[in-house]
């Protein structure tokens, strides 16, 4: 009997790699205990994503039939790499879609050290793209790598830009028969467009990792009464791919009142209302979604839905219940 991660296989252990390998995923690895980012919410994060990215490259070094594969891990919102902590006060909800929220305490301490996770991997990926839109964080990301990792330098891209304009150019440059990825989306905010998501899903290659800023972005916009400023209902639009989230999220009803009808406008905007919609919503893209993770800060308060989609068709079942193992663990 072989064990990968909490699955137990029985006999040669060669067919389920095998099948793992069409999609490029794979079972639970065990976890570096030497990776400490601080606070149980941010170790959650990090430790999954580890977790999924040592299996990830356990099947495609093992097994014959994927090892053709070249495979890539983009980190979009890569940082500096390196986790410091900050006083300064949270940001207003319009901030959360401006070109940087990085001074927000919850989400700078919550984000950064994914890059440098997925470097020290001990069986590491062919190629790794880092994105910022901060031309500092992104060079200091890549001195780091070059000092710490310095045989691994070659392999990495660093672009500094806008995550989904760099996201769309290169998944039109790949050649999606012989390449494979993880991409992990780690925003500073709202900053990820559907557009980008649904570009990712059309690969039919790539197995996403995407925090979701389900309390710390969405729940901060939807307002009681309904009343949503224009360029907050703009950034859900553009989050959501859709505008189907004012009917999902407020109902509108009619009562007879003293002076006539009157409309009333009820509001759903629980945590596991805003985690079903964009799980439904990553369905139309992807394969297959596994139910999201809600991350929570100190106060309990949630802050993130950790979601997972695979692209590809074959595999989608079987990377699903590998990912809800990883994800309720």
């Amino acid at each position: 009997m072989k064990e990968f991660g909490q699955f137990n296989i029985v006999g040669d252990a060669t067919p389920v790699l095998s099948a793992l390998a069409d999609f490029g995923t794979g079972a639970g690895g065990p976890l570096m205990s030497e990776h400490r980012f601080g606070g149980d919410w941010t170790e959650i994060k990090l430790a999954k994503l580890e977790k999924y990215l040592r299996a990830y490259r356990t099947i495609f070094s093992g097994n014959p039939r994927a090892r053709h594969f070249r495979t890539w891990y983009v980190d979009a919102f890569a940082g500096t790499g390196s986790r410091t902590r900050t006083d300064t006060p949270r940001v207003s909800p319009s901030a959360l879609f401006g070109s940087d929220v990085y001074e927000d305490v919850d989400t700078k301490r919550y984000r950064d050290g994914s890059a440098k996770i997925a470097v020290a991997l001990p069986d590491p990926f062919d190629n790794y793209l880092f994105i910022d839109k901060s031309a500092g964080r992104i060079k200091e990301l890549e001195r780091a790598i070059e000092t710490e990792r310095p045989a691994l330098h070659p392999r990495c891209a660093f672009e500094h830009g806008d995550a989904n304009d760099v996201l769309k150019q290169w998944c039109r440059e790949r050649d999606w028969t012989k390449e494979r990825a993880v991409v992990f989306l780690d925003p500073y905010g709202m900053q990820v467009e559907w557009g980008m998501v649904a570009t990712l899903g059309a690969t039919k290659a790539v197995d996403l990792w995407y925090l979701f800023p389900l309390g710390v972005g969405v729940a901060r916009l939807l307002t009681r009464d309904g009343n949503i400023d224009e360029s907050w209902a703009k950034r859900l639009d553009t989050t959501f791919g859709t505008k189907d989230w004012r009917s999902r999220f407020y109902e509108t009803t009619q009562q007879e009142g003293l002076f006539g009808q009157m409309e009333t406008v009820e509001r759903d905007a629980s945590e596991e209302n805003i985690q079903g919609f964009i799980n439904e919503r990553l369905r139309t893209c992807f394969a297959g979604v596994a139910k999201g993770r809600i991350l929570r800060n100190s106060k309990s308060n949630p802050m993130y839905s950790l979601c997972f989609a695979a692209a590809n068709e074959k595999g989608a079942p079987t990377a699903i219940r590998i990912a809800k193992d990883i994800l309720s663990d």
